[in-house]
């Protein structure tokens, strides 16, 4: 009787361990958070923001988010989630899928791939997805009949899923793109300071990776913010952030080694706490932070802050309002060309002082729904607007409208004349005046080693522009240098 029982026993621990097995198998099917630690057991340690970034991951296999940035400090676990363990659970899921991951270099990109082939490959894996197999060897080309499989490409056999793997400047040819990934564009620091790496970088973005997507491909860009005119800044100043007005928009979710006092609703750490401290511990950030702050800002912060000398305008402060009586006031107009913002700054002068209130910064404004904005913000015909002479067409238009438009003059020595006007005087800038101070904290000049040239970067300046045009009118007294016929 006794060895009844204890087989009987036996076989109901059996039966158990078989479920908790299948149950762990649906979940990990079912779920990324679920997934990585199913798949790669002891070697993952799963923290509380790698759980956050698996479900925004698979919120954009799920098509909920279009658009991600993640900006997390190194090894803290993020390319494990995006970059090697994602590509597998989407192939698993839908091995129709036409994926690609990028990197800075083909040998990193290659990297990638091996990786998750590894993923791919393993029993739990081949238990889980069934149906996704690889070819059992490497195969150059599918002339034979078979599924390609090497370290650039690899395809599922009997499905139509390919996996590509490509270095930044390689062509992304064939198929559309459903699932982009972007891993690293720049290699570090010394890269992302040329201005020419930067403009290579975003052309082979815009001209090859973005013309493979179509209406339902998803993109995820994973990188470190060495410069604040690096792929992710331009991307940001070019399509916004995502919201329910801006649905084109990125969603972007930062998580500075140490916290900030930033307010959002996904980080619990109280400011000034290490983001995983068992790994990379509060007193090794913090003397980062110590030896080497611009290296503190940009790779552990995501945050990059240029040095001093390389900006334009060093020397500002804000204000709680812009006065109200100040004689001297003008509207400042910058138009906006395809996704650019169009930047309406109130421009004051008081003494030595200039004032700067943002009142208007946005995209996709045609000449109706500007003069209609005009209106709601009490932009009056008796009013002064300077406005961006290379728009004639616009300018017209608004004078049709009942506005009274100057054109700032522009030609050789124009933009330097201006931020040496604006650089005159002490510059105050509105609290509310978000997307100014972004561009005075980012707009620089080209540097030539350690040394600033007298030639700014063409780039976070949309405010900024129209802020000097309303300086430079004013500065020559209301007229001066203005054409106004």
């Amino acid at each position: 009787m006794s060895n009844y029982v204890t087989e009987l026993q036996r076989l109901e621990i059996e039966l158990l361990q078989l479920q908790l097995e299948e149950d762990q198998r649906t979940l990990a099917r079912s779920s990324l958070s679920d997934f990585i630690p199913y798949l790669r057991g002891d070697k993952y340690q799963q923290q509380w923001f790698h759980l956050l970034i698996a479900d925004k991951m698979q919120k954009v296999y799920e098509r909920e988010i279009k658009k991600l940035m993640l900006f997390v400090p190194p090894q803290h676990g993020k390319s494990e989630i995006s970059t090697r363990s994602f590509p597998a659970w989407v192939m698993g899921k839908n091995p129709e899928t036409q994926l690609v991951v990028c990197s800075y270099s083909a040998d990193l990109a290659s990297s990638f791939n091996r990786d998750i082939q590894v993923r791919m490959d393993s029993e739990k894996y081949l238990a889980l997805f069934p149906g996704t197999r690889l070819n059992a060897s490497n195969l150059v080309t599918t002339a034979r009949g078979g599924s390609i499989r090497n370290s650039a490409v690899f395809g599922i056999v009997g499905h139509e899923g390919l996996v590509r793997t490509v270095g930044v400047g390689g062509g992304i040819t064939g198929k559309p793109v459903d699932v982009g990934i972007i891993d690293d564009p720049i290699k570090g620091r010394q890269e992302a300071q040329s201005l020419t790496t930067r403009d290579y970088v975003w052309n082979w973005y815009v001209n090859d990776f973005e013309t493979r997507l179509h209406n339902n491909s998803v993109q995820v860009l994973i990188m470190t913010r060495w410069h604040q005119d690096d792929p992710a800044g331009r991307a940001l100043e070019r399509d916004g952030y995502w919201s329910e007005d801006n649905p084109f928009g990125w969603h972007v979710i930062t998580f500075p080694a140490l916290r900030t006092g930033d307010i959002n609703n996904f980080d619990p750490r109280p400011i000034g706490a290490a983001l995983w401290p068992e790994k990379h511990s509060q007193a090794k950030i913090e003397k980062v932070q110590k030896d080497n702050p611009i290296t503190f800002n940009s790779l552990y912060q995501q945050d990059p802050k240029p040095s001093p000398d390389a900006l334009v305008y060093p020397n500002w402060s804000t204000c709680p309002e812009f006065p109200k009586f100040l004689n001297r006031t003008v509207y400042a107009l910058d138009f906006g060309f395809t996704n650019d913002p169009t930047a309406l700054i109130k421009v004051g002068q008081e003494r030595n002082r200039l004032y700067l209130d943002e009142l208007l910064y946005k995209t996709g404004l045609n000449t109706k729904v500007l003069a209609q904005t005009l209106r709601q913000l009490r932009v009056y015909p008796s009013d002064i607007i300077v406005a961006d002479s290379s728009e004639p067409r616009t300018i017209s238009d608004l004078r049709q409208e009942g506005f009274t438009v100057v054109q700032a003059i522009k030609g050789p020595g124009s933009v330097n004349a201006g931020i040496d006007t604006m650089r005159s005087y002490e510059l105050f800038v509105t609290e509310r005046s978000r997307n100014l101070q972004t561009e005075l904290r980012s707009y620089e000049w080209i540097m030539a080693g350690n040394v600033a040239t007298n030639i700014p970067i063409d780039a976070f300046n949309h405010g900024l522009d129209a802020s000097r045009y309303g300086a430079r009118f004013l500065k020559q007294g209301g007229g001066g240098g203005i054409e106004q016929s």
